[in-house]
C-alpha cells in the first residue's frame, strides 16, 4: 500500500516538505506546540581524533621531509595536514624539510616518464598538494605545473592525456581535481568526458563496475569544476551508487569487501562536497551507525588508522574527519573566493554598502585595499554591468570624505596609493594636504581627536603611504596613549587586538623600530589576548575583524606567524583566520556573511600590512562553489519502543537560519495534528511523541530556508514527494522509511 501526500507551499523562503508514513501500535496524544529552540550551525568535533592522527603522522616523517619516501603518499599527507587546519611547517623534519620541500625535489621527475612526457593525473595530484601547501604551483620544483598540465588536454575527446599516460578516469579526476586547486577552470568537455566514463552501475570505476573510492573522487572533481552543481542527474546517480554499496556499520568497503577507512574517508569528503555536512545522521544506515562511527573504529592506540598502509589510511582518515572535499585551497585561493564574493555586493557606482554606518567611501576604502593586497588592480573591479570601479567612486567623493574626520582621511589615502594612485592629487583633493593642515595640530602633536589611536594610526599610514614625512610629536603621542598592558585600544576603550595591530602597522611605517619598547610591549600585549585557536577575539568571541588586524600588526613587527611562538595546539592566526571563513569565500559574523568581516580579513590572510606596495594584475571572479548556506533535506525516518521517536536530517545551513516543521495524523484524517516540538542538533531535527493506539500514523517534514533547499536533484520552493507505509509489526523495533521522489513545482 501506498500513499501520496499533497504539501502546501511554504510562502516564506524556500520550502521541501517529505512525508513520513508510519504504522504504530500506540495511541497518539497531541504534542504541546512550543516554538524551536535557536538553531546552530551543524559542527562535528573529532579533534582529539585528528591531533593524534597528525602526532603519529610526525613520527613517520622522514629527515628528508617526504613519508615512506614516496611521492604519492607525500601528496596525500599534505592535504590533510591544511584541511586539519595546521600549516604545512607544522610537518617539519629534525633536518628542517616540509613535505613542500621533499616534492620539490622530486616535481620533474615524479610527473614525467624518462621521455619527459608529463603524466597529467600526477600533475593534478602535485598540483592539488602545492596549492594546499601554500605554494606556487606555476612555479614549483623548476615546472609550471599547471601550464603543463593544460597542455595535456585533447580538445577532441575532452581527455588529459599523452602518450606517457593514456585517457583514463585516474588521470581525468586528478587533472580536473589539480587546475580546480588553482582556479584554473576546466573545459567543459573535460568533465563532459569524465561523466562519460561512469560505469552502468551508477558509480565510476576501471571498466569492472564502480567502487567507492573512484565514485568519490569523481564526484569531488565534478563539483570542484563549477560546470557541475550537486543537484545534477549523474552526482546523484553517483550518490545513489554510494548509498547502495554502504556497509550496514557506516563506512565502505575496499577492494576486499570489508570495511575500508581509505574508502570511507573519501566518501565523507564527497558527501560533504554535496551537501551533507555533517555526513553524519543524514547517511546513517537502520542500524543507526554513521559513516564517521566506521571511520574511527579504525583508530589505533599510536593515533594511526588501519589499512595496508598505515601512513596512507592516517592521512586519509584526517582528511574525513575534518570533512574536507577536495581540492583544499591554500590561503591565495581562500583570498580569491572571499574577494569575489565582495564583487557581487559592489554597487553599480562602484561603491559597497555600509551597513548602515558612515560614508560608503569608509568600506570602499577597506575593498579597495583588499583587492590591492592581493595583487588585483582595483580599477578593474566593477560591479556587474558597471563600468565603474571602486576607484572612480573614491575620486568623485573624495572632496567630502577627507574631511569626515582625520581616520577617513588617512584610510583613504592609503588606498589611493596602494591602488597605484597618488594621495597629493586625487579626485581634485591633496588628501596629504588636509592631513597635514586640516587634521594635524602641532601644539597638541596629534591628528584630530589626540586621544583616538586610530585617528593617529590611520593618519600616519596616509602619510608614510604617500612618502611624507611624519611629526616626530605624532608618533610620541600615539605611544603615548598605550596601556599599561602594552596594548592599545579605540575611542571607546574596546577592541585591544584590532586597536594594538593597528597601531603597531603605524609605528612602524612612522620608522619606529621593531625594537622599540612600544612595538615590543605591543606584540607582547597580542601575545597574550590570542586565544586557544590562535586568533583574537572581540566582546568574548573570535572576531575576524581583530584578528586581522592584530595579524597585520605583527607582520609589520617583523613577526613569523607560522612560528611555534604562534601556534596554538598547532593551529596558526591563519588557521584561526580561516576556520571564521565559509566554504564560498565570505568571513562570518555569528553565522551570518559579513562584508565587514571580509574586507578587513584579506589583506592578513594574505600576509601584508599596510602600507601597500603594488603590482597588479587585472581581477577575474572565481568559481565560489555551492552556497553552504542552503538547507541540504534528507530523509526523514522515525522509530518506536516507548515512545515514537523522529529524525529528520538535513546538511549546510551554515548560516543556521533554516528551519523544519513536522506535522502527524493518523492515516486517512483528513486534517494534520501541527505544532509538533522540534529540536535542532547537529545534522538533524529530532522529535519524541507519546503514541498509543494500533493504528497507522502518518508524518510529514517541512524543510524551509530564505537560502534554498536541496534535496536530490532539485533546489526549489516547493517539492511534492510520497512515503512507504510501514505496516505494523507484531514485535516493537526500529523502522525506517526512505522516501522517493515523485514531482516537484
Amino acid at each position: 500500500m501506498r500513499s501520496c501526500n499533497l504539501v502546501l507551499n511554504i510562502t516564506l523562503g524556500a520550502a521541501i516538505t517529505i512525508g513520513l508514513v508510519v504504522a504504530l501500535s500506540f495511541h497518539a496524544a497531541p504534542a504541546e506546540a512550543q516554538p524551536a529552540p535557536a538553531p546552530a550551525a551543524p559542527t562535528i568535533d573529532h579533534s582529539d581524533a585528528i591531533s593524534d592522527a597528525l602526532g603519529y603522522l610526525k613520527t613517520q616523517l622522514m629527515p628528508n621531509g617526504g613519508f615512506n619516501d614516496d611521492e604519492y603518499t607525500t601528496i596525500q599527507a599534505v592535504v590533510p595536514v591544511v584541511a586539519a587546519g595546521r600549516p604545512i611547517s607544522y610537518m617539519t623534519s629534525i633536518s628542517g624539510y616540509t613535505p613542500l620541500d621533499y616534492l620539490a625535489t622530486r616535481a620533474i621527475t615524479y610527473t614525467h616518464d624518462s621521455t619527459g612526457t608529463l603524466y597529467p593525473g600526477r600533475a593534478g595530484m602535485l598540483a592539488m598538494a602545492v596549492v594546499a601547501g601554500d605554494g606556487d604551483p606555476y612555479g614549483f620544483g623548476g615546472m609550471n605545473i599547471i601550464h603543463e598540465l593544460t597542455g595535456t588536454y585533447d580538445a577532441a575527446t575532452g581527455a588529459y592525456s599523452t602518450t606517457g599516460s593514456a585517457a583514463s578516469v585516474v588521470n581525468q579526476w586528478w587533472a580536473i581535481l589539480g587546475l580546480a586547486a588553482a582556479q584554473e577552470t576546466a573545459p567543459v568537455s573535460a568533465t563532459d568526458f569524465l561523466i562519460s566514463l561512469q560505469e552502468v552501475d551508477g558509480g565510476w570505476g576501471h571498466g569492472f563496475g564502480g567502487d567507492a573510492d573512484a565514485t568519490a573522487y569523481v564526484l569531488q572533481a565534478l563539483l570542484a569544476s563549477g560546470h557541475v552543481d550537486p543537484t545534477h542527474a549523474k552526482v546523484q546517480e553517483g550518490l545513489d551508487f554510494l548509498r547502495s554499496k554502504q556497509l550496514d556499520s557506516g563506512g565502505w568497503p575496499g577492494w576486499s569487501g570489508s570495511l575500508s577507512g581509505d574508502s570511507t574517508a573519501s566518501v565523507i569528503q564527497a558527501l560533504v562536497a554535496a551537501g551533507y555536512t555533517p555526513a553524519t545522521v543524514s547517511w546513517a544506515t537502520a542500524s543507526g551507525r554513521t559513516p564517521h562511527d566506521d571511520l574511527l573504529s579504525l583508530q589505533q592506540a599510536n593515533g594511526s588508522f588501519s589499512g595496508w598502509d598505515a601512513v596512507l589510511a592516517s592521512a586519509h582518515a584526517v582528511g574525513g574527519l575534518a570533512e574536507a572535499p577536495l581540492p583544499v585551497f591554500g590561503r591565495v585561493q581562500r583570498a580569491n573566493r572571499a574577494l569575489t564574493w565582495m564583487n557581487e555586493l559592489q554597487n553599480p557606482d562602484g561603491s559597497w554598502p555600509t551597513g548602515g554606518f558612515g560614508h560608503p567611501a569608509g568600506p570602499t576604502c577597506d575593498a579597495v585595499l583588499a583587492y590591492a593586497a592581493a595583487g588585483l588592480d582595483p580599477d578593474t573591479v566593477v560591479a556587474s554591468g558597471s563600468a565603474t570601479s571602486a576607484m572612480d567612486y573614491l575620486s568623485a567623493t573624495a572632496s567630502t570624505f577627507v574631511y569626515l574626520d582625520t581616520a577617513s582621511a588617512g584610510k583613504l589615502a592609503v588606498a589611493v596609493e596602494a591602488a597605484g594612485g597618488d594621495a597629493y592629487d586625487f579626485g581634485g583633493v591633496n588628501i596629504v594636504h588636509v592631513l597635514t593642515n586640516t587634521w594635524y595640530s602641532p601644539t597638541l602633536g596629534a591628528f584630530g581627536n589626540a586621544n583616538d589611536s586610530w585617528h593617529q594610526a590611520f593618519a600616519i599610514l596616509g602619510l608614510a603611504a604617500a612618502g611624507e614625512s611624519i611629526p616626530i610629536s605624532a608618533t610620541q603621542t600615539l605611544t603615548g596613549l598605550q596601556n599599561p598592558d602594552g596594548s592599545w585600544t579605540d575611542a571607546w576603550g574596546y577592541d585591544k587586538p584590532g586597536s594594538t595591530g593597528l597601531v603597531l602597522q603605524a609605528l612602524i611605517a612612522a620608522g619606529v623600530p621593531a625594537t622599540d619598547t612600544s612595538v615590543v610591549s605591543g606584540t607582547l600585549s597580542l601575545q597574550n589576548e590570542q586565544n586557544t585557536q590562535g586568533g583574537w577575539d572581540a566582546f568574548g568571541s573570535p572576531s575576524a575583524n581583530s584578528a586581522a588586524y592584530a595579524m597585520q600588526g605583527l607582520l609589520a613587527a617583523g613577526e613569523d606567524l607560522v612560528s611555534a611562538k604562534w601556534l596554538k595546539g598547532g593551529h596558526s592566526p591563519y588557521n584561526a583566520l580561516l576556520d571564521l571563513q565559509k566554504s564560498d569565500g565570505p568571513f562570518a559574523f555569528g553565522t551570518t556573511d559579513d562584508f565587514f568581516s571580509t574586507r578587513q580579513a584579506v589583506p592578513a590572510l594574505l600576509g601584508v600590512h599596510y602600507p601597500l606596495s603594488h603590482t597588479f594584475a587585472p581581477f577575474a571572479s572565481v568559481n565560489r562553489g555551492p552556497d553552504p548556506d542552503r538547507m541540504v533535506a534528507a530523509s526523514p525516518r522515525a522509530s518506536w519502543g516507548n515512545s515514537v521517536d523522529v529524525v529528520i536530517p538535513f546538511g549546510s545551513d551554515l548560516d543556521a537560519d533554516g528551519s523544519v516543521t513536522l506535522d502527524w495524523r493518523v492515516s486517512g484524517e483528513p486534517s494534520w495534528v501541527t505544532g509538533t516540538t522540534v529540536h535542532r542538533a547537529d545534522g538533524c531535527y529530532t522529535a519524541t511523541l507519546p503514541l498509543t493506539a494500533s493504528v497507522t500514523y502518518e508524518f510529514r517534514a517541512t524543510f524551509t530556508d530564505a537560502d534554498k533547499v536541496q534535496y536530490g536533484d532539485a533546489i526549489t520552493d516547493t517539492v511534492i514527494l510520497m512515503s512507504d507505509i510501514l505496516e505494523p509489526s507484531p514485535v516493537p523495533g526500529s523502522y525506517y522509511v526512505y522516501l522517493p521522489f515523485i514531482s516537484k513545482q
